[in-house]
């Protein structure tokens, strides 16, 4: 089919068709006169463009989505963040309008904007819903002002650790199991179920005793599975290796982590209690860190 039915038929301009052809989204074959002659895919596609479109996705997260279907939850967990974000614009606006000034709001909208690139980079950093869980826990420790050169500092080291960490790779079989896994997270009730398990670990990890008190049977079973093959060689435990390797070699724990620790007293509060509570539960606990 050529160009001037396809744009009838998926309403849209020749001039939109062109344009993303241009961007690849679309192969039509190229007749011996020269004219495109659209497959009935490519105009499957297009309609589906044109929609994506509509609902405000970018040409590149309209990309994604075409080559991975599954990439629809992390542009969605990224739009609820700019939604996030618009919102405390609006905040900020009607702070104006109720008479304060822009001078003293300006520290205000820096955070919005700060925060928000911080988080976003996390979700692209970590591959799908786990990087949602990763955003969420970093994120409430972003709700401070940046009021210090050091912590004015620590933001941008962590955007340059951002700007130059490599994308990881994960092999399908274990993107599949990912997703599969963390699939219940997507709604939000699985959002709620995520607060929950970040505020279990808090609460954890200011009594490590009573913890393991509660969880002993439940732990020694752990820790006997930990010694099979079928766990060596789970989904689960190779992700864990792989995400261990990941931010072992790309300076995750050298650069992202103490700059986040300079950046958030909050932060740094929380990594303090962990630290300590890692040390209690080595001492305590050894047959469970072998």
């Amino acid at each position: 089919m050529l160009i001037n039915e396809v744009a009838k038929l998926c309403n849209l301009t020749k001039k939109a068709v062109e344009y993303y052809t241009e961007q690849e989204l679309i192969c039509p074959n190229i007749l011996e006169n020269g004219y495109r002659d659209f497959s009935k895919k490519d105009i499957e596609i297009l309609k589906q463009i044109a929609l994506y479109r509509r609902l405000g996705l970018s040409i590149s997260e309209i990309k994604s989505i075409l080559a991975n279907p599954d990439e629809l939850k992390s542009v969605l967990y990224k739009k609820t963040l700019e939604l996030e974000q618009e919102k405390a614009k609006q905040d900020i606006l009607q702070k104006l309008c109720n008479g304060e000034s822009l001078e003293k709001l300006e520290q205000e909208i820096n955070n919005i904007n700060s925060k928000t690139i911080i988080i976003k980079k996390l979700m692209d950093l970590f591959p799908s819903y786990y990087g949602k869980f990763i955003s969420l826990n970093f994120s409430r420790y972003l709700t401070g002002r940046i009021e210090t050169k050091e912590q004015l500092e620590a933001y941008k080291e962590i955007i340059d650790f951002f700007d130059n960490v490599p994308n990881i790779k994960i092999p399908k079989d274990l993107q599949k199991y990912l997703d599969e896994y963390l699939e219940e997270y997507s709604s939000e009730k699985g959002q709620k179920i995520i607060n929950s398990i970040i505020q279990s670990k808090d609460k954890n990890i200011r009594n490590i005793d009573e913890f393991v008190r509660k969880n002993k049977e439940s732990l020694d079973k752990y820790n006997e599975y930990k010694k099979t093959e079928e766990f060596k060689n789970s989904p689960a435990n190779r992700l864990m290796e792989l995400m261990k390797q990941v931010c072992a070699t790309n300076g995750y724990y050298e650069k992202f982590i103490p700059a986040m620790r300079k950046l958030s007293p909050l932060y740094n509060e929380y990594y303090e209690e962990m630290l300590k509570a890692n040390e209690q539960f080595i001492k305590n606990y050894p047959e469970y860190t072998e």
